[in-house]
């Protein structure tokens, strides 16, 4: 079962867009199954079907100092 996240619209978002221009519909169907099945590799779905994607993040807080 391919998780909500790996929809074919997300699969071809602008950053996969230079690698599915060139082919043609056999070769682009056959290049999203092999990374759709890769991603799910990658990335498993948990029991109950959501992924957890690791997207670190820094956050920084700044204070000015009062009076």
């Amino acid at each position: 079962m391919c998780p909500t996240y790996l929809t074919q619209e997300s699969l071809q978002a602008p950053g996969l867009r230079p690698f599915l221009l060139p082919l043609d519909d056999s070769e682009r169907a056959g290049f999203l199954a092999r990374y759709t099945k890769a991603l799910e590799v990658a990335y498993p779905a948990f029991p109950d079907g959501t992924v957890l994607l690791p997207f670190p993040r820094l956050f920084f807080v700044a204070m000015r100092p009062t009076g």
